[in-house]
């Protein structure tokens, strides 16, 4: 079995097979049919408008709302208004402004770096010391 497979034959041709697989095209049977929908759009936009909502109804996003004169009401009725691409927009940028407006995750990633770093001096019997340059 062992000389089959170092036979140099056998493995120019499973090398070929493997160019042969790798050379097809990974997107030739994921392209979208607009004909044929697979889910119903109806959960999927009634979780966009709850996610937009939710953020919407955050204290300071409130204060804005309130010194805008917009209320909750007329909030629903025109994010019901739009349509599926609007609305799906509207929830991209709301999923960036809850990121960009959150720095709690930054605060904890450089905890946790400055954590990894002591750690490691104290596992390598390392110590910092800060001198006074007089």
């Amino acid at each position: 079995m062992r000389k089959f497979l170092l036979e140099p034959r056998f493995v120019f041709l499973l090398a070929c097979w493997t160019v042969f697989l790798g050379m097809s095209p990974s997107q030739a049977l994921a392209m979208p049919s607009g004909s044929v929908s697979l889910f119903n759009a109806a959960p999927a936009r009634d979780a966009q408008i709850h996610k937009i909502l939710g953020t919407l109804s955050r204290p300071e996003a409130r204060a804005h709302l309130v010194m805008m004169g917009i209320d909750s009401k007329e909030l629903e009725a025109a994010l019901s208004r739009l349509d599926d691409k609007q609305l799906g927009l509207v929830a991209d940028r709301v999923d960036r402004v809850k990121a960009a407006g959150d720095g709690i995750g930054v605060v904890i990633a450089i905890l946790v770096i400055v954590l990894l770093v002591v750690l490691i001096l104290k596992l390598s019997d390392k110590t910092i010391e800060v001198k006074d340059q007089k």
